[in-house]
Formats: C-alpha cells, sequence, structure tokens
C-alpha cells in the first residue's frame, strides 16, 4: 500500500464507533474484523476474518509526515480521539518500561488484556518486538485459571489492572508459580488492602505503573514497601512530569508530562481542540495529584468524568448521547459508581417518555452504537431528577439512589 493512514478498529468497537474514528482521523484504510457499510475499491484478506479496506486515495486522506500509529484513546472529550505516536515514540515508550521495570529478554509476559490497548503495546507488544521478550495470551482473565495458566507457560511478568488483583484476592488463590516475579497493576488506582495482601499472603509486591495513551509511561513504582496512601512511583526515563496548582495554589494539581514517548498530538480532521491538552511541548492529563516527601507522585482524581470500567475509560456524554437517541426515553444523566468486580461501572438515570421501557430493552438497543463496556449496568428509572439548592441537578442524591436499588448480580 502506498504512503498513507491505517487505522485498527477491531476489538469491542460498534459499527458506528469504528465509522465515527474512520471520519475523525481521515485515515485512508481500515484494517477490521467485521464488515463495514463503507465504500471500499480495495478488500485484502489478512488473515481468518481479518481484512484491509482501501477507502481513499493517499492523496485524498491525512499526512502525518512518517509512519505513524494512531493510539485510540478516550482524550478528554466525550469521543474516542487517536493519539499520534511516531516509531521513535513506541520504541522511546518500550526502552523506558523494560529498563524502570527490569524487564528482560528471557522474561515472559502473561497478559489477559487486549493488544490494542496503549498498556499492552508498551509493556507486552515493544518488549516483544525490541529484545524478544515472549508472550503468552489469554483472551479474557479467569482467577480459577491464572495459576494453571501462568504454571504451564512459566511466566515470569504480569502486566493487569487493579480488578485482576482484587479477584484473585477474592478467589482463595494460596499461592503464586516461583516463575512469577513480577505483578505490574495500570490503568486504575488500585485498592491498598489488596496490595498489603498480596504482599503478606503471598510475598509478592504488586507494582503500580501510571501512564496514558497519550504520553506512554509516566511513573513507576519499583520499591517493595506496602505505603499508605499507595504512590505510582517516580518518573520513567527520558520523562519529566510537574504538578500544575489549581488557583487555590494547593500542592494538589493536574499532572504534566514531558518525554520522548509523548505523542505527537491528537489525529483529528479539522479540529482545534488539541491544544487544550497538548501544550507547552509535553501534554496536560486530566489526573490529578502531588509528590510526596520522597518525590514518588500520588494519584488524587481527576479533573475530568471519565469512568473507569476494569481500565477502559468511559465518557458519561458519550453514553448519554447514545441513550437520548433511542425511542422512550426523554432525558438521562450517566455517572460511575463504585464496583467490586470492575473498580466503576456505569450508571443510568432515565426519564422516560414510555413507562414500559425496560432495563433489557435498553440494553438491547445500545448494543449497535456502544461497546460493551459502556453500556450501563444498572439503570434508575426516576420521574424528575432530584436537585440542590442551586437548582443543579444532585449528584450526590442520584448516587444514594443508585446504592439503594443496586441489584449485585449485576456487578
Amino acid at each position: 500500500m502506498e504512503a498513507g493512514t491505517a487505522l485498527v478498529a477491531g476489538g469491542e468497537a460498534t459499527e458506528a464507533e469504528a465509522l465515527a474514528l474512520v471520519a475523525q482521523t481521515g485515515a485512508n484504510a481500515v484494517i477490521t474484523d467485521r464488515p463495514l457499510p463503507v465504500s471500499s475499491p480495495l478488500r485484502v484478506k489478512l488473515a481468518d476474518g481479518v481484512s484491509l479496506l482501501r477507502l481513499h486515495t493517499p492523496a485524498a486522506c491525512r499526512h502525518y509526515g512518517s509512519s505513524v500509529v494512531l493510539k485510540l484513546t478516550s482524550g478528554s472529550t466525550d469521543l474516542p480521539r487517536a493519539a499520534i505516536a511516531s516509531e521513535a515514540h513506541l520504541i522511546n515508550d518500550g526502552r523506558h518500561i523494560v529498563t524502570a521495570m527490569g524487564i528482560g529478554a528471557r522474561d515472559i509476559n502473561f497478559s489477559c488484556i487486549p493488544l490494542s490497548h496503549s498498556y499492552a503495546v508498551g509493556n507486552v507488544v515493544m518488549p516483544l518486538l525490541w529484545q524478544g521478550t515472549a508472550a503468552v495470551l489469554r483472551q479474557s482473565f479467569s482467577p480459577s485459571q491464572f495459576v494453571q495458566d501462568v504454571s504451564a507457560s512459566r511466566a515470569s511478568v504480569f502486566p493487569g489492572v487493579p480488578f485482576m488483583f482484587d479477584r484473585l484476592r477474592t478467589s482463595g488463590i494460596e499461592r503464586l508459580p516461583a516463575s512469577l516475579r513480577l505483578l505490574i497493576t495500570a490503568g486504575s488506582r488500585t485498592d491498598v488492602d489488596t496490595v498489603r495482601w498480596f504482599r503478606q499472603h503471598l510475598n509478592r509486591k504488586v507494582h503500580s505503573f501510571y501512564g496514558s495513551s497519550e504520553t506512554g509511561g509516566i511513573t513507576y513504582d519499583d520499591g517493595e514497601d506496602v505505603d499508605d496512601p499507595l504512590h505510582v512511583g517516580r518518573p520513567m526515563p527520558e520523562t519529566t512530569v510537574v504538578v500544575r496548582p489549581g488557583d487555590d495554589e494547593d500542592e494538589v494539581g493536574r499532572i504534566f508530562v514531558r518525554g520522548t514517548a509523548v505523542c505527537l498530538g491528537y489525529g483529528e480532521v479539522g479540529s482545534e481542540g488539541s491544544a487544550s491538552t497538548f501544550r507547552d511541548g509535553g501534554f496536560l492529563t486530566g489526573d490529578l495529584g502531588r509528590f510526596d516527601d520522597r518525590g514518588r507522585l500520588v494519584l488524587t482524581g481527576r479533573a475530568s468524568t471519565l469512568v473507569n470500567v476494569a481500565g477502559r475509560k468511559v465518557d458519561p456524554s458519550e453514553v448519554e448521547r447514545a441513550l437520548l437517541g433511542l425511542p422512550g426515553i426523554a432525558d438521562v444523566r450517566v455517572l460511575g459508581m463504585s464496583c467490586d468486580v470492575r473498580g466503576q461501572q456505569v450508571v443510568a438515570f432515565v426519564i422516560r417518555d414510555d413507562s414500559t421501557l425496560t432495563s433489557v430493552a435498553i440494553r438491547t438497543r445500545c448494543a449497535s452504537a456502544l461497546s460493551p463496556h459502556k453500556i450501563p449496568r444498572q439503570f434508575v428509572f426516576l420521574d424528575r431528577f432530584p436537585v440542590d439548592a442551586r437548582g443543579k441537578i444532585d449528584q450526590r442524591a442520584l448516587q444514594a439512589l443508585a446504592s439503594a436499588t443496586r441489584d449485585p448480580r449485576h456487578e
């Protein structure tokens, strides 16, 4: 294929999401595992069920100056965005990770996270390409199968997300295979009790890793102590992290990152909005944090409202827009609520035009527009939204209503 831009559109992305991303990035080709209703002068079968579709001639697509990878992320908007990563950015991120974490060519990565996820690109794909670190892949995480899989593969490194370690803790696991020397968690905040349990009962430290699609790895905790509150360690190699204070000049502020793995910007056709996050030669994240007295970064929250479902980011605005497009729904608000299994779950508060509309019907109708992890797990039907003294929707009251009506079978 001539010079151009190819977008990988697979996994759980719906048809609507894939088409929106094609339009947003100006891709002239799509690699997909499903049929898409697009005009395609050329279709090439790459593997079982996977095809490359030519959409435009290279002259009609956006050029990025060199070969790039578009890393999909929720970013700070209500639609998925594509961060532009050059070959050098990917290589640098891989170098930083293997150096900071001490991952060698003879290690074996055991991965249950999708390889399209930025976390897996840096921790699994790049070590494999850069130095030959082998990878063993399982499509989904199974606590009951974990020890057997690791033992059979002799895996030495496990990059997971917090809910996986929480599930292992509650599964009754009594030991870890001797080969498994390094446990890494990323994607959302980790429960200090879980980290402490792994240290006390399994003699392993779960090491916190913090990064983003836009920046690659940001910090890593390489220590063996379990501290409360948990920190995410110190900056990765060739990476500078600054906490930009808020208006009150408190020590807590938004985290700003510069480094050799930070992407070029967002690949948005006709958009000027990327300056709100990519600025001053770096990236201003949506995360809040502070440094402790030993120079380690402590995450304290988010400046945005993204919901973190097992390490996957969901923007409530995107879900609200999809629900409002369905018949029978007059108004809706979407929030993230804590969940023992996934860290957070998506909850929708719905005002109906049609009183016969059920949660099952809404979920079914959502399936064509939203990826499975974006579809609300819980629906709360209301006649009107609660408001506070200022006349604004009372989110605390909504959370209380959701907690009072929660069905644990849906978690």
